[in-house]
């Protein structure tokens, strides 16, 4: 955990960060490898941002030490894409997601929490795979939840097919060791001081990607399906 990094890591082809365009203009995926993959720069402060938030949580959890902690710290501030204000607004989202393990394990004691965690959802999507900022499972509930760093437009959790299928990724890996009924969904973004938070039934989530999700993959991966231009583009 915690030993790749952000930018180098590998990417679905059916991506749960992409979904949003492939579930809804599934022709989309093949016609966009015709592009060059750039990122900007937002996206490069955005990643700093999630590795100052995974660096913090590993250390909240004793998965490193505080020399090891250190160490890395110093070498994420060494980035053009970092400013005095990233770990204070990065701390928002490490306080939430701490208080929200702290209030699992308290009904739950052997609450888990995931941290940049890989979550696989082939069984629904060929080859589908994404990486979850944090996931807490216990009895009863799993929630995911992401860090968006923009300040932008505030992200909705309401139905958000990025973390339904993080979601979905981490209740196939979970739902035989844990009594999960429901999935929370929740987006902080932490420089627009909004928090997200939407619920769905383990079995809802489970019916949307057998008779969305799945078709819909079909669909991308043989570059069938409808055209759609929209919010997705």
């Amino acid at each position: 955990m915690g030993t790749v990094k952000h930018e180098n890591r590998k990417h679905a082809k059916l991506s749960a960060s992409g979904s949003d365009r492939w579930l809804n203009c599934p022709p989309s995926v093949l016609l966009e490898e015709q592009f060059e993959d750039k990122t900007s720069d937002f996206a490069k402060e955005g990643t700093l941002a999630h590795e100052f938030g995974e660096l913090m949580l590993l250390l909240f959890c004793c998965k490193i030490t505080r020399h090891e902690y250190d160490r890395r710290r110093k070498e994420l501030k060494k980035s053009e894409f970092f400013s005095r204000e990233m770990e204070p607004q990065v701390l928002k989202y490490v306080n939430y997601v701490t208080e929200q393990l702290s209030a699992a394990r308290s009904k739950t004691p052997g609450a888990e929490i995931l941290i940049e965690a890989r979550l696989d959802y082939s069984l629904f999507v060929e080859g589908g795979f994404g990486t979850g900022d944090t996931v807490i499972v216990s009895d009863n509930c799993l929630e995911v939840i992401d860090l968006k760093y923009g300040r932008g437009v505030a992200v909705d959790a309401e139905n958000n097919s990025q973390l339904k299928l993080y979601g979905l990724g981490a209740l196939l890996e979970f739902d035989m060791f844990y009594d999960i009924k429901t999935v929370k969904l929740t987006v902080v973004q932490p420089r627009l001081n909004s928090i997200s938070t939407w619920e769905i039934s383990r079995e809802d989530l489970l019916s949307w990607a057998k008779n969305v999700v799945a078709p819909a993959a079909i669909q991308a991966l043989e570059g069938e399906g409808e055209q759609k231009a929209g919010s997705w583009c």
